[in-house]
């Protein structure tokens, strides 16, 4: 779930869609009102007030108040299975998948598997940190750290509690912390 620009609570669910509530009034956004898959799994607004959904199989949608824009394998996203998105310091969109990460720069999409240098494809978030720097957590390879060029790999020799990661976030004093699964 999210707090939009406009204070709007915007929540996922795990079949029904999206819900969103003004404060006053209750919206629910379904396949029949344009999402591609009722499972959410993840939620973005971007500097431009678009939301962004990812869902369990039906790519991402881009909401920009009034209709709703499918991005799946078939435009070049790497997998339709959405965790994690968000959008990085240049505007750029990356989409976290079952599959490997996806770039979408408003035009096209790249995409990053373990051929590029990706311990796991099966990634569960993403976050650029304040040096920017781009965090993936995995579900079973650890964390790996992409700063534009190449990917550094960290698991549980390095000092990770699982190898796998949920999520991420930075702190105040720009502090990692990964939450782990096990």
């Amino acid at each position: 779930m999210m707090e939009d620009m406009n204070g709007n609570l915007v929540f996922g669910t795990e079949r029904g869609g999206l819900i969103k509530f003004d404060g006053k009034l209750i919206t629910h956004y379904t396949t029949k009102q344009g999402l591609s898959n009722k499972a959410v799994l993840s939620i973005l607004e971007d500097k431009k007030r678009n939301l962004w959904f990812g869902t369990e199989g039906g790519g991402i949608n881009k909401y920009d108040g009034k209709t709703f824009t499918h991005y799946t394998i078939e435009q070049g996203l790497i997998n339709n299975l959405v965790r994690s998105i968000i959008e990085d310091s240049k505007g750029n969109i990356w989409v976290g998948t079952k599959g490997g990460i996806s770039k979408f720069d408003g035009k096209t999409f790249s995409n990053y598997t373990t051929e590029q240098g990706l311990s796991n494809a099966d990634i569960m978030s993403i976050l650029q940190d304040s040096n920017g720097h781009y965090w993936i957590s995995t579900y079973g390879e650890g964390v790996n750290k992409y700063d534009g060029s190449s990917f550094e790999h960290y698991s549980t020799p390095q000092g990770l509690s699982s190898k796998y990661v949920n999520s991420i976030i930075q702190d105040r004093t720009g502090k990692l912390w990964f939450a782990t699964i096990d």
